[in-house]
């Protein structure tokens, strides 16, 4: 069984005495939560513990330090199936290589150690060539750039059982956006290999800091979750604290002292439009959060000097 496959019937038929922890979609599975499936497994098809040393205490576990062995992988820069996209086509394999690396959970064999390459997307893998390096899995691709329109085409193949993982992918935007695309073939290729959903498709908002330390200008901004595509939402003029996505990421709840006082305001990304959500005078909001549903928020309200948590629509 390959360490690919493994980890697909491990999620599917998770050990008698083990239960997987829950987590949130899109967090990546830490180097902890695979220190403890290893001890579960452990504890499970390990060597047996008879009654007469059950009955002598309780059966203890100590885990010192986790040890992981990155899983291996390939990633060819796609193939440009026009005359615009061979920048991009190199610049996607990029990124993609990137964010796997960068969870922990992959290594990238590079270029320079590969016997053969992918030259047509559709074209037969020669697995030999990869199971020669090592390989674990292989991911391949094409950008097909036409004016400002970018499709991206995916497929992710387990090079030790000599098939393709899944079904093929294709994602199609503009060329301003072909970076989230990269992260979403990343995100399609972690959860097919790891079984959890990726992350790499999601976004940063935060407090961004300028100028010397007794003149600091605070902007609101967001950004991809590696850092690039920073875009501001508001200018220097005021204070801004605590930004907070909505559930569906269109919108931004934060605290602003624009008006003097610190006031609640939601701003909408796409259109960067913002109004204030309660106006009471001579009250002053802090720390909002929109509720699962992003249909009700809760913050904190002060009146007369007595601060209590309120909710509205």
């Amino acid at each position: 069984m390959t360490v690919i496959a493994a980890l697909s019937h491990l999620r599917r038929n998770p050990p008698r005495l083990c239960r997987a922890p829950s987590y949130t979609k899109g967090h990546p599975m830490t180097r902890h939560l695979l220190t403890l499936l290893l001890a579960c497994l452990m504890l499970t098809f390990g060597p047996g513990v008879s009654p007469a040393q059950a009955q002598d205490g309780p059966l203890r576990i100590e885990i010192t330090e986790g040890i992981i062995e990155p899983l291996p992988f390939a990633i060819p820069s796609f193939q440009p199936e026009s005359s615009e996209a061979a920048q991009l086509a190199v610049d996607l394999a990029r990124v993609v290589a990137d964010d796997l690396t960068g969870s922990g959970l992959f290594r990238e064999i590079p270029a320079s150690a590969f016997i053969s390459t992918i030259s047509d997307f559709n074209a037969p893998v020669q697995y030999a060539d990869w199971k020669a390096i090592n390989a674990q899995a292989l991911i391949g691709g094409a950008v097909n750039v036409q004016g400002n329109a970018v499709t991206v085409k995916f497929r992710l193949y387990d090079v030790f059982s000599g098939a393709e993982l899944g079904e093929g992918l294709q994602f199609s935007g503009t060329t301003d956006g072909w970076r989230r695309m990269a992260h979403k073939v990343a995100d399609a290729a972690y959860s097919r290999i790891t079984g959890e959903g990726g992350y790499f498709d999601s976004r940063v908002v935060y407090v961004s800091e300028t100028g010397p330390k007794d003149a600091r200008a605070k902007r609101l901004a967001i950004m991809d979750y590696d850092g690039a595509n920073v875009q501001y939402l508001t200018d220097s003029g005021a204070i801004v604290l605590a930004p907070r996505f909505s559930p569906t990421g269109d919108r931004v709840l934060y605290t602003s002292y624009e008006s003097g006082f610190p006031r609640i305001y939601v701003l909408d990304i796409g259109s960067v439009q913002r109004r204030v959500l309660e106006s009471a005078e001579g009250t002053m909001s802090f720390a909002p959060r929109f509720s699962p549903s992003g249909q009700t928020v809760v913050y904190s309200l002060t009146q007369g000097g007595n601060t209590d948590i309120y909710t509205m629509d």
